[in-house]
């Protein structure tokens, strides 16, 4: 039988600590979200991706925002989150446009939060199309203005501003 390492969460209590974790980001406040993050945190991104590796901590979350940063302007809406005990996952869904070539493209994840007592000590982050988001660096902007063939990476203008990340 597998021994559980962490403290337990309630239910309600998790999924309350990533709303606070996922509101503190969006309006910018770094310190609130880090006072949330175990010391030891390790936020995951896939190895294929711009920014991808593995994060730990304050200073890795940081250095995160920062990488994703460089390469995209990012806008997210407002997560979708439900959680059990000591596991929240969070639907993000969103629009990256690429620093580099100014193309937008929607983008969908889910993360899977991992809890211990009132501590972040782990997330997953699982990107619907990983290789789509790391083709937005690659493609060259269409100099003549004109749309993409249909099926390809295509700039999202009509997107409101729903809290960004720049």
């Amino acid at each position: 039988m597998r021994e559980e390492r962490w403290a337990k969460v309630s239910e309600r209590d998790g999924v309350e600590l990533v709303r606070r974790f996922t509101t503190s980001l969006a309006s910018g406040d770094l310190d609130a979200c880090i006072a949330l993050l175990d010391d030891a945190n390790v936020f995951s991104e896939s190895a294929s991706l711009p920014f991808g590796g593995d994060y730990v901590g304050g200073q890795g979350f940081r250095q995160l925002l920062g990488n994703v940063g460089r390469d995209f302007r990012v806008e997210l809406d407002p997560p979708e989150i439900a959680g059990a005990n000591n596991w929240v996952a969070v639907v993000v869904h969103g629009t990256f446009t690429s620093r580099r070539t100014g193309r937008s493209m929607p983008v969908e994840c889910v993360d899977i939060y991992r809890l211990s007592g009132d501590k972040i000590v782990r997330v997953d982050v699982h990107y619907k199309d990983p290789g789509a988001l790391t083709e937005l660096c690659r493609e060259s902007a269409d100099p003549s203005g004109g749309s993409p063939p249909s099926g390809q990476l295509s700039s999202n203008t009509s997107q409101m501003n729903r809290g960004a990340l720049t």
